[in-house]
């Protein structure tokens, strides 16, 4: 984010705008768009970051679980899985996002993202993370015991 910094202790008028825009005489104070931030506050800053950040990313959009530990804990789902399969055990599908345009369904398991294995929830996040707004991926997945594909549009 481009700015100015202006040291108010060694320039008069900085020091007088500060006071006019601020009401007060103590630093740090940000002006951005006539917006003023007094001090650090946390909060206004993130703000501000978000007003210049550039287009975001919609998310995949499902809660889900490493599929090995929740098959192993739920022996019912696993008959139709190949023992010993890895990767991401869809638990619900969020609407209006990434997985749910995909017709992503609860019960499938992600095994494959960008042509990259799936083990777990760590790396699908992982790999998630390093796509832009626009990015294409495909995913493959089990559905009832069957291996499919399908794009996923970010």
């Amino acid at each position: 984010m481009p700015f100015v910094e202006k040291d108010v202790a060694k320039d008069y008028t900085a020091a007088m705008e500060m006071i006019r825009l601020s009401g007060q005489q103590g630093v740090p104070v940000t002006v951005s768009n006539g917006d003023v931030i007094l001090g650090f506050d946390q909060q206004k800053f993130a703000k501000l970051a978000e007003k210049f950040a550039g287009p975001k990313r919609p998310p995949l959009g499902i809660m889900a679980a490493d599929a090995e530990e929740y098959l192993a804990t739920h022996p019912e789902r696993a008959e139709a899985i190949p023992a010993g399969t890895k990767g991401v055990y869809v638990g619900k599908v969020r609407s209006k996002t990434v997985a749910s345009r995909a017709q992503l369904q609860p019960g499938d398991i992600i095994t494959s993202f960008a042509g990259k294995r799936v083990r777990n929830m760590a790396a699908l996040d992982q790999m998630v993370e390093t796509l832009k707004p626009g990015d294409q991926a495909t995913a493959k997945f089990l559905r009832d015991g069957e291996n499919q594909s399908v794009v996923l549009q970010f």
